[in-house]
């Protein structure tokens, strides 16, 4: 299927497909994606800025040989890596427990030596909520992190909005003692969706209740519930410093997953309006190292340069 067709599926249902395959509707028109061909027919100039991988999507290959495989993705053309916390035990298992007893100091070296820079890094919010946020600020900035990033909230789709309002007065006094470290805090949203009980979004309130100091990296997979990337992206204008960039075919048939479909796919094979996002995402102050792509294929090097390479050519 040509990307053309696939975004002109868009506006004849794929808010439909979506919600028949995952059990998600749309609470109002502002949440329907209306990414479009002439939207992309930019007049800009090619993309040109630096482009950051997310080493979860390498987590079996990270798992088998840390260096190797950060080198064959700067081979890519990559220029940083965003790491995820060897102390966290979801991580541990999944392929970072080779780097638990390492000293930050030489993780940082390590990377650095394959000619990668490492900036931010994910954390669980166990790690910043519930165990010492100082000691894990202390990690982060041994490791020269500028940025911890807490990678979801820890509260499950069932959560009301107070739930979230205790939890934002939580997060707000952990960014304090992550600062002292010299790091800064920040949240990375999985979704958008699931819609509270007063109506909207659970994004929406998490952003109400987390202070602007605490800086947000935004989740491109958003898309897969039916959000309109670029509106989000507008609406809270300033408070992004990193994106998280996937892209999402409605069409596909999800792997293990019967009766479902939708797969996230390489950039610029999926739905994205990836100029229309770039350009919203710019009225933020975004990071040297904010463009971070992240692929969950079965072969997700080849989905990193294709990204890459199609990244590269996209008009902003």
């Amino acid at each position: 299927m040509s990307k053309l067709n696939r975004r002109s599926f868009i506006g004849t249902g794929v808010v439909g497909a979506i919600a028949a395959g995952t059990g998600i509707g749309c609470a109002d028109d502002q949440t329907i994606q209306t990414a479009s061909a002439e939207t992309n027919a930019s007049t800009g100039s090619p993309f040109s800025y630096p482009v950051g991988f997310q080493s979860y999507g390498m987590r079996r290959e990270i798992g088998e040989d840390f260096v190797g495989t950060l080198k064959q993705v700067r081979a890519l053309g990559y220029d940083s890596v965003e790491m995820c916390s060897p102390h966290n035990p979801h991580y541990q298992e999944v392929g970072f427990g080779g780097l638990t007893n390492t000293p930050p100091e030489d993780i940082k070296k390590m990377i650095e030596d394959t000619g990668l820079v490492c900036e931010s890094s994910h954390f669980g919010s166990n790690e910043v909520l519930k165990s010492d946020p100082a000691k894990t600020a202390d990690f982060a900035a041994a490791m020269g992190l500028k940025y911890l990033v807490m990678s979801g909230s820890g509260i499950g789709n069932d959560g009301t909005i107070d739930d979230f309002k205790r939890w934002g007065e939580k997060c707000n006094k952990a960014a304090e003692i992550v600062e002292a470290s010299g790091v800064l805090l920040g949240y990375h949203n999985h979704r958008i969706a699931p819609m509270m009980e007063d109506g909207k979004p659970q994004y929406e309130h998490i952003m109400e209740v987390l202070d602007p100091r605490i800086i947000m990296q935004f989740q491109f997979a958003s898309i897969r519930d039916g959000f309109d990337l670029a509106f989000y992206l507008d609406k809270y204008a300033g408070r992004f410093k990193s994106l998280h960039m996937h892209d999402f075919d409605p069409a596909m048939k999800r792997e293990n997953h019967e009766g479902r479909i939708g797969q996230i796919v390489p950039l610029g094979e999926g739905i994205v309006d990836w100029a229309a996002c770039i350009k919203a995402a710019q009225k933020s102050d975004l990071a040297e190292q904010a463009y971070i792509v992240e692929i969950e294929t079965n072969e997700p090097l080849e989905g990193l340069r294709r990204s890459i390479d199609y990244l590269k050519t996209v008009q902003v």
